[in-house]
């Protein structure tokens, strides 16, 4: 269940219909007609929501509600080929008399003669509004052009984005590299930042006024997401062969036309200095049960944004990148306890729209991107060192290595110890599968590159093939759930009390914890060895 409520919605309120947006002539707040089930007349929600509101969802629900609807996958050749038509276009009976019915949807036709009614705000609120700053900044056709300048040099094997100092995306998204991957695939793709860009064009030319209101029917110009798979749950008709799409949950093998490593700079970005002690990171203030959202305030610009943990869109690119922070500032960094929060209160009032300083509540950012993509590999570069020390084995005592990957460890609820304290990356664990003498080793090396905590590596002899990799998850969650503590129980319930131990890095420098010198590999080789030549003899 979700770990946040709409203030001003009813519990348990079903989203039925999703209308057209409108802001105060003299306003820049937009707003999202929105009718609930077995409630008289409309509501509406701000567009800095748009990420946590879908049709058929529950607000405010008080159990695990189940979806509705049914699910399908929807693979595409391509968007050029989609009709456009409204709700009322729909055959489904009553359709024609919805609330909604004059809102634009894409409708297509599969292989097997079904006909897909999906509404353009849903399309767009998966591919673009996954938090609030860029559900706004679309409304504004230019916005992304003042906030972020793309820096291009050489053979462009690397893109520098530079985060101007007045941009308003929240720099709390920047430590989450989800949020930069996706962030930047809209920026430097030309079909995702063309697509984008559409939503405020053509609410300047279609939208109209009533009153004191600028009101538009939402319709924008989406990507070709060639070759793309859609995971679509919505109504399906049989009497009429008809699908019509409540949400989105997964955009898959999404095309990304930019480079595999982008760096993206902002002047208020910093790295722990060679004099951090005990590289330590500071804490983030002490996790929420439950955040209740206020769209009727601004933020506080003066209080630290709070991530909101919403409903994910999965997201997989075809094609792996990674966006890297970088600074130009050097800042001793020292462990530091929880703030409280106060009193025995676990609930915090929030806003998702802009920031104003000194006024309303802290702010709120929605989390609501799960990045699927296939990228472990991009971080091998980490343990350079572990794999030098492997090859030593393999070339002077005659091991023999059988196969290696490197997995990103799992986010596990009120703890960041998935994450690099330096840089928000994935933390990432090696796994070397290696034999000798006969007998298979598994060899894990957690990167500490962050000095965060020294962690050995360890050797395994594993007891069940059939569920080690069931086996490995579960040890990676409890190594990240302890604090990146080797869970030495969980181990010897797969190994056996002599089926595991630890190998101690070499010794480091004292300014820098997390270097390993090269020139300590062939120690570090020679004393695996040996452990794993008297682990073979047992």
């Amino acid at each position: 269940m979700s770990n946040y409520i709409f203030d001003k919605f009813k519990p348990d309120a079903i989203i039925n219909y999703l209308g057209s947006l409108c802001r105060r002539i003299k306003g820049s707040r937009w707003w999202i007609s929105i009718s609930f089930s077995g409630q008289k007349g409309s509501d509406s929600v701000t567009l800095s929501n748009a990420s946590a509101i879908a049709r058929k969802r529950v607000v405010n629900p008080t159990c695990i509600a189940k979806a509705a609807g049914s699910h399908i996958n929807l693979s595409i050749i391509s968007t050029k080929g989609w009709c456009v038509k409204k709700i009322k276009d729909c055959p489904i009976e009553g359709f024609s008399s919805r609330k909604d019915c004059e809102q634009f949807c894409f409708v297509l036709k599969t292989k097997n003669g079904l006909t897909i009614y999906l509404p353009q705000l849903e399309l767009a609120r998966a591919l673009f509004f996954r938090d609030s700053y860029l559900a706004r900044a679309a409304m504004e056709p230019d916005t992304l052009d003042f906030d972020f300048q793309i820096v291009r040099e050489g053979n462009c094997e690397v893109i520098r984005i530079n985060i101007m100092p007045t941009s308003c995306y929240p720099l709390e998204l920047f430590r989450e590299l989800s949020s930069r991957n996706y962030l930047s695939w809209i920026l430097l793709d030309d079909q995702a930042r063309k697509s984008y860009e559409s939503i405020g064009r053509n609410q300047k030319t279609s939208g109209y006024q009533v009153g004191d209101y600028w009101k538009w029917d939402f319709h924008f110009d989406p990507p070709e997401l060639p070759d793309a798979n859609l995971g679509l749950r919505g109504y399906h008709d049989k009497k009429t062969k008809c699908f019509f799409v409540y949400e989105i949950e997964s955009i898959k093998n999404i095309s990304a036309n930019i480079p595999e490593k982008i760096e993206m700079y902002h002047p208020n970005f910093n790295t722990p200095s060679a004099e951090s002690t005990h590289g330590g990171t500071s804490v983030a203030p002490s996790t929420i049960d439950q955040y209740n959202v206020h769209d009727d305030e601004v933020a506080n610009a003066d209080a630290a944004r709070r991530l909101i943990d919403g409903d994910k869109v999965v997201f997989e690119f075809s094609k792996p990148f990674v966006t890297l922070r970088v600074s130009e500032k050097k800042k001793p960094i020292t462990s530091q306890k929880p703030q409280e929060e106060g009193g025995d209160s676990h609930h915090l009032d929030v806003s998702a729209e802009e920031s104003v300083a000194g006024q309303g509540f802290p702010g709120g950012e929605w989390d609501t991107t799960n990045d699927q993509t296939e990228n472990d590999h991009l971080f091998e570069s980490k343990f350079s060192c572990f794999l030098n020390m492997v090859e030593n084995l393999v070339d002077t005592h005659d091991c023999k290595m059988l196969s290696k990957n490197t997995r990103k460890l799992p986010a596990v609820s009120r703890c960041k110890k998935h994450l690099l304290s330096t840089d928000g990356n994935p933390r990432c664990m090696a796994v070397v599968v290696i034999e000798v003498k006969g007998k298979v080793f598994h060899l894990l090396e957690v990167d500490t590159s962050d000095a965060d905590k020294p962690l050995s590596t360890r050797i395994l002899m594993v007891r069940s093939y059939a569920t080690w990799e069931k086996d490995l998850e579960h040890l990676e969650y409890e190594l990240v759930r302890t604090s990146l503590t080797w869970p030495v129980q969980l181990l010897t319930q797969f190994c056996g009390k002599k089926g595991h131990l630890r190998i101690s890095h070499p010794k480091t420098p004292s300014n820098n914890k997390g270097l390993i010198l090269p020139d300590s590999i062939e120690g570090w080789a020679n004393r695996t060895y040996d452990r794993m030549d008297d682990m073979s003899q047992i």
